[in-house]
């Protein structure tokens, strides 16, 4: 599996930042469905997406492209997933921190309920 530079851009700063949390990489986690999610911490049940080309006609700009991301979102949702989608701009420290921050807290949620 070849990773896009965005990817690869999330993965430096993440691994600087927060070592001790782990992604899992390109994960399906709607049972009969193809779609693969960039990153996914399973305890918190929080996934990532990093969207590149969205300034640009294609990608995940089109009509169809982007009714496939609503019901990849929704499903998501559904199955108690927290989504959080990324552009280029957005692969910053203050974006990573709220991240790492929802999935320590919805860790400890899952911890406290278990």
């Amino acid at each position: 599996m070849s990773i896009s530079s965005l990817e690869f851009e999330f993965d430096l700063l993440w691994d600087d930042l927060f070592p001790d949390l782990d992604l899992d990489t390109e994960v399906r986690l709607i049972p009969k469905r193809r779609f693969k999610f960039d990153y996914v911490n399973f305890p918190a049940k929080v996934a990532i997406e990093i969207n590149g080309l969205i300034w640009h006609k294609g990608g995940h700009s089109t009509g169809k492209s982007l009714m496939r991301d609503y019901e990849k979102l929704n499903l998501a949702q559904q199955h108690g997933y927290c989504v959080f989608q990324l552009s280029k701009e957005m692969i910053t420290e203050q974006w990573l921190k709220a991240i790492a921050e929802t999935i320590r807290d919805r860790t400890k949620q899952a911890v406290a309920s278990a």
